[in-house]
C-alpha cells in the first residue's frame, strides 16, 4: 500500500478523527500547551492541535510524507510547527513538551511499534506531561462460525491429487486481517476477554515488550461448542472517557479485526475447558511475533493441543 493510500484511509475515518480531536481538545491549554506528534504522517493531528490553540507542535516522521505535511501546513496557513525527519527513537534533540501523541495503531494494535514508541516518548515529556493514547487493551474471543476459516484454509480443496500440507501449515501460522462479524461470535460480546492491558501513562511502570496471558472458557458457558478460530481486537483509551475500539460490536473504523486460524477445529464436550495462551513479542529487533497455544482441557488435563507461531508463517 502506498503512503498516500494509507493516509487516505486514515483521514477518511471520521470516528478516528473525531476521537483524536476531542482528546486533544481535552488536554490542550490554548497558548500554553506544546505538542509532540510522533509518526505525524500528513500532519493532521498537529494541524488539529494548533487550531485548538497549542502553542507549538513538533512533528516527527521518517517517511516522505513529512514534506507533504509541510506543504499542507503552508497551504492552510498553519504556523507554529517544527519538522524532524527521523524515527522518534533516533532523535537525540532535547525536547520538553506537555503532550505527546502517537497514532501508530495497526489492525493488530502493536504492529506499528505503538508500545515501544509510547514508552520512548516519555523522555520528551516535561513535568506532568501526558501521552495519547493513555491505555491500550486487547481482547480475544472464540470464533464459532466457519466462514473465515473456510476462506483461509483452501489447501485441502485444491485437488488434482496434490498433498499441500506443508504450505497449509505455513498459511495457518499467520494472523489475518479480516472483518469479523458479530454473527461470527454468535452475536454476543460476552465471550470476549482482555488478554493485554497496557498502561502507557508516563507515571506508570513501563510495560515489557514481551508478554503472555492465558484465557479460559468453559464449554457449558459458551453459546456453541464448535471453535473455528479466535478473533482479536483492541480498545485505545486516548484520554479518560474517549475510547477508540475495533470491536465487532462497535461502529466500524478503517481498522479491521485479526483472525487467528486453527490447524483443526476444536469441538468441546460438556464440562471441557477451552484454554488459549497468547504470547506477544514486539521488541524492535523482533518486529511482531505472536504465538497462540490452544488446549482442550478435560478434568484439568489436556486432551488436545495445537501451537501456532506467526514466525512460522513468514514465507
Amino acid at each position: 500500500m502506498s503512503e498516500i493510500e494509507l493516509h487516505r484511509k486514515l483521514l477518511g475515518d471520521a470516528r478516528r478523527n473525531a476521537a483524536f480531536h476531542d482528546a486533544l481538545k481535552s488536554v490542550i491549554q490554548p497558548g500554553v500547551t506544546t505538542v509532540l506528534d510522533i509518526g505525524a504522517g500528513t500532519g493532521f493531528l498537529s494541524f488539529l492541535a494548533r487550531r485548538l490553540g497549542a502553542k507549538h507542535c513538533t512533528l516527527i516522521e521518517y517517511a516522505d510524507t513529512l514534506e507533504l505535511a509541510e506543504q499542507l501546513a503552508c497551504r492552510n496557513r498553519i504556523d507554529g510547527l517544527g519538522f524532524i525527519k527521523a524515527h522518534s527513537m533516533e532523535v537525540r534533540r532535547r525536547l520538553s513538551v506537555n503532550v505527546a501523541v502517537t497514532e501508530t495503531l495497526g489492525n493488530f494494535a502493536l504492529e506499528e511499534g505503538l508500545l515501544e514508541t509510547a514508552i520512548d516518548a516519555r523522555r520528551f515529556l516535561g513535568p506532568d506531561g501526558v501521552i495519547l493514547p493513555a491505555r491500550l487493551r486487547q481482547f480475544a474471543a472464540p470464533v464459532f462460525a466457519d466462514r473465515l476459516q473456510r476462506d483461509i484454509d483452501i489447501w485441502p480443496a485444491v485437488g488434482y491429487g496434490l498433498d499441500l500440507e506443508p504450505a497449509r501449515t505455513i498459511s495457518l501460522n499467520n494472523m489475518y486481517v479480516k472483518t469479523v462479524l458479530a454473527a461470527d461470535l454468535h452475536g454476543s460480546a460476552d465471550c470476549a476477554q482482555c488478554w493485554d492491558d497496557l498502561d502507557l501513562r508516563p507515571q506508570a511502570a513501563a510495560p515489557s515488550s514481551r508478554r503472555q496471558k492465558s484465557l479460559q472458557w468453559r464449554a457449558d458457558a459458551l453459546p456453541q461448542r464448535h471453535i473455528a478460530g479466535f478473533a482479536l481486537w483492541w480498545a485505545a483509551e486516548l484520554v479518560p472517557g474517549i475510547v477508540l475500539s475495533t470491536s465487532p460490536f462497535e461502529p466500524p473504523t478503517h481498522w479491521e479485526q485479526i483472525y487467528l486460524p486453527l490447524l483443526r477445529p476444536v469441538d468441546l464436550d460438556a464440562g471441557d475447558v477451552l484454554d488459549l495462551t497468547l504470547s506477544c513479542d514486539t521488541r524492535p529487533d523482533v518486529g511482531v511475533r505472536l504465538t497462540w497455544k490452544t488446549r482442550q482441557l478435560r478434568g484439568g488435563k489436556a486432551v488436545a493441543e495445537q501451537v501456532q507461531d506467526s514466525w512460522k508463517g513468514r514465507l
